[in-house]
């Protein structure tokens, strides 16, 4: 499982791709589109029963390792 702050950079990551796709600001090529699908799922959370995010239970620290 991702760490906290890598699943919550995903969820970013995915809102911003979707965003880009209405807009028409998203990459052009499938290779593009691809890249960035993959750069959103590879870290994104796990749901639960009930369809809600299953974060990890790690302390909450950014990428440099640093608590929030």
């Amino acid at each position: 499982m991702s760490l906290k702050y890598e699943q919550c950079t995903a969820l970013k990551r995915t809102r911003e791709l979707l965003r880009a796709l209405l807009d028409g600001s998203a990459p052009k090529t499938v290779k593009g589109r691809r890249e960035a699908a993959y750069s959103c799922l590879k870290h994104f959370p796990h749901l639960n029963d009930h369809g809600l995010p299953k974060f990890s239970s790690d302390e909450f620290t950014d990428a440099e390792g640093k608590m929030r």
